[in-house]
């Protein structure tokens, strides 16, 4: 039994001249009026051939045969490619520029007239195109005309009295199939055939005789749909109303077509055939309802799991599509109401909510792969189909639409609403319907949107929206520019909600975040806007409250506190890897906590704790950018005082020691901390104790070479290692820099100069 159609299917049925032979949900026979034919009496044409004459009436053979020898071989598309193959095309063509044309009066409009008439089209014009002279055994395979000029729609082929057998031209559309047998012996006029462009068509080979054929390019003349627009049906009005009423699906509806167009020939007035009809009463109702429409090209892709069954002799058969494994459809290609070609990016849509009356098959298939196994995931085959559609939408999911299909000029559109004095109710419905598309674009562009959705959250009424709008973005990546767009925010939603939303959304404190980054060539973390100092001036000169700055700062402190907390899990080499990015952090923090007096604030206090409960991250004797952001004397207050003396004593203490001689290559002027004193690991430290200059070569399975070599990495230590690759096992060869005195020198200096500095 066939499944019931929809209800909007079901009433564009119902309408007259529409349909016959439905023979289910989705599918039918062709629609009457995909080709027509006719004739003409014999002095209706008459055609000159350069440098061969006029055309006989009816062509004798011998005049047929020096007309094939003028032609040349006739080539076919193949995608992009035109060429000439005799396995596909075999016929001889003379183009039309060699061809001139003498029509009685009026015959060439009567013709298009009732070309026109039998196709369902509007008014039509004629471009010659060939003459294609077809002898004994030649053929065209199964192909698809292209279009050749804009508008194009059909094909006409007009058969030239001359005797011959076979030939027969069979044109398919969908399921349905017409056949025009023009062999005939004696010829009393001339025989026409026109079909859509779109139909797929094949001549059969010619048993005897010349098979003569002049074939036009039909050109459909654009004219407006609401030039005379129909009534708005009441079983399509009632139908549409129902799938877009309030409590229904308010996603976008597609009404398939049966036709295939190019982006040159979907406009509104060159749909083909019962398109046509379809559409006009769909966009009658569509715009009884106030819905909003378009055309559009639309891609579907489905992917199967793929099986080989054996064939003949053991040998497999060609993959077949098994079970669906996912499906979908993208629209990447528009015409809006006013016949203008939209382009922008691709809109997904849902396959659930697209009709039409024929299922998509093999005629509307344009590329298809198959993947073999690959270990993870079986077989597969996948399809790619290309169909048209109208495509009908609320005006706020148009308008939501946009923020996909062309972000740019759908969001210029809201600040212009946002800008409208009492437009917050329609602007926030709006949003509603887009904020999936604005959150994506601001997760993929930044900050870049960061003053455009602070605009909208300050004109939307709803906290929540507003939220909705700003949380996408982070905080460290804003920029002075963006400070009026956060004073804006601050002076419409509060300063609680601005704050809630740095800690919650912007800038949440994160576990660690120091040591994902300490390898080389790895940037380091930023935990606010850069330079901070800069960033909050910009936010004072804005007007943002001093209780907003102050907490942002805060928040920055409590953002380095908790990145500096797994220091016990990072080895030396992290350490040392990011002190200079720490340091400058603690910097930035120094700046944005000015001024520094003898009264220190609890932030100013607790950012010096810090440093001072951490002389592994924040080594005393490596402050001197801090010292000089820092107040001396009176100004300073004790806590400074006393974070700096014990800089001094640490450094008094490292110059106090003795000077190594030049024949002492000890490494313990660099301090190196050791993570790991195991047997292979002992050895190396007490050859980097000593004052020997010799490399040290241990013995050692491969093993055993990896792990020495990994904690030297991780200690940071001065020591190059290569690899003996002689005897067994291969030996590990450590080496002192050759440069130690010169480094130890550097140090030395570098400890004074900081020691003056203080």
């Amino acid at each position: 039994m066939d499944n019931p159609l929809s209800p909007i299917l079901q009433a564009l049925h119902d309408m007259p001249s529409a349909f016959s032979g439905v023979r289910g949900k989705t599918r039918r026979t062709a629609a009457p009026g995909f080709s027509a034919e006719g004739s003409l009496a014999l002095d209706a044409l008459a055609v000159e051939v350069r440098k061969l004459g006029p055309l006989a009436q009816p062509l004798d053979a011998a005049s047929a045969q020096a007309l094939h020898a003028a032609c040349a071989p006739a080539p076919y598309g193949r995608r992009e490619r035109t060429q000439v193959d005799k396995t596909v095309r075999d016929t001889g063509q003379i183009d039309a520029h060699a061809l001139t044309l003498h029509w009685r009066k009026g015959a060439l409009p009567r013709l298009l007239a009732d070309a026109a008439s039998r196709l369902g089209l509007g008014p039509l014009q004629a471009h010659a195109h060939k003459l294609l002279v077809y002898g004994p055994g030649q053929f065209f395979k199964p192909h698809q005309d292209t279009e050749k000029h804009p508008g194009m729609v059909a094909t006409l082929v007009l058969v030239w009295p001359s005797a011959h057998i076979g030939g027969t031209l069979q044109v398919r559309h969908g399921d349905a199939q017409a056949q025009f047998a023009s062999q005939h012996l004696q010829a009393g006029g001339l025989r026409w055939f026109a079909f859509y462009a779109d139909c797929r068509h094949e001549v059969l080979p010619v048993s005897e005789g010349w098979r003569v054929v002049l074939t036009l390019d039909l050109v459909l003349q654009p004219t407006a749909l609401d030039a005379a627009p129909p009534q708005a049906r009441a079983p399509v009005v009632e139908a549409l109303t129902r799938l877009f009423a309030p409590s229904a699906d308010t996603r976008p509806w597609m009404f398939l077509l049966e036709h295939e167009y190019t982006e040159h020939g979907l406009r509104w007035g060159l749909l083909k055939g019962e398109d046509r009809l379809h559409v006009q009463a769909l966009r009658a109702a569509a715009q009884a309802l106030g819905l909003r429409m378009h055309l559009a090209l639309a891609e579907i892709h489905e992917s199967w799991t793929a099986v080989q069954r054996p064939g003949r002799r053991g040998r497999a058969e060609a993959p077949e599509a098994d079970e669906l494994i996912d499906e979908g459809m993208v629209l990447d290609f528009w015409v809006d109401a006013d016949d203008q070609p939209q382009r922008g990016r691709t809109l997904a849509v849902p396959l659930d909510r697209a009709e039409g009356f024929a299922d998509t098959g093999e005629r509307y298939l344009v590329d298809e792969e198959y993947e073999g196994y690959m270990g993870n995931y079986g077989e597969t085959l996948d399809f790619w189909y290309r169909r048209a559609a109208l495509v009908l939408q609320t005006p706020a999911a148009a308008e939501a639409s946009r923020f996909v299909t062309d972000f740019d000029a759908a969001l210029a559109d809201a600040l212009a609403l946002a800008r409208r004095p009492g437009s917050g109710v329609a602007l926030g419905r709006l949003l509603a319907a887009a904020m999936p598309a604005l959150q994506s674009a601001c997760r993929a562009q930044g900050r870049a949107l960061f003053q455009a959705c602070a605009e909208l959250a300050c004109a939307v009424p709803a906290a929540a929206q507003a939220r909705s709008l700003c949380e996408g973005f982070a905080w460290a990546a804003l920029q002075s520019e963006d400070a009026p767009a956060l004073a804006r925010l601050e002076a419409c939603r509060g300063t609680d909600w601005v704050l809630a939303l740095l800690q919650e959304a912007w800038a949440p404190v994160p576990r660690a975040t120091w040591w994902r980054h300490s390898d080389a060539g790895s940037p380091a973390p930023t935990f606010w806007p850069a330079p901070l100092p800069a960033f909050l001036a910009a936010c004072d000169a804005a007007g943002t409250t001093p209780a907003l700055r102050a907490a942002m700062v805060a928040h920055g402190l409590a953002l380095l506190v908790r990145a500096d907390a797994p220091v016990g899990n990072a080895s030396p080499r992290e350490r040392q890897g990011l002190l200079a990015a720490r340091l400058a952090a603690v910097c930035e923090l120094v700046q944005a906590l000015q001024p520094w007096t003898q009264s220190a604030t609890s932030l100013q206090l607790q950012l010096l704790g810090h440093v001072a409960k951490h002389p592994s991250l924040y080594p005393l004797r490596a402050l001197t950018a801090l010292w000089k952001l820092l107040p001396r004397g009176r100004a300073a207050a004790p806590e400074i005082d006393s974070l700096r003396e014990a800089a001094r004593q640490a450094l008094k203490q490292a110059l106090g020691r003795a000077e190594p001689g030049a024949d002492d290559h000890s490494l313990g002027a660099f301090e190196i901390e050791w993570t790991c004193r195991c047997a292979d690991c002992s050895p190396v430290i007490r050859w980097a104790a000593s004052a020997s200059a010799q490399p040290l070569a241990l013995a050692m399975a491969e093993q055993r070479r990896t792990h020495v070599q990994l904690r030297l990495e991780a200690a940071a230590a001065p020591i190059a290692a290569t690899t003996l690759r002689e005897g067994s096992p291969y030996k590990l060869v450590l080496s002192k820099p050759k440069d130690l005195p010169a480094r130890r020198a550097r140090q030395r200096a570098t400890w004074q100069q900081a020691l003056a500095d203080l």
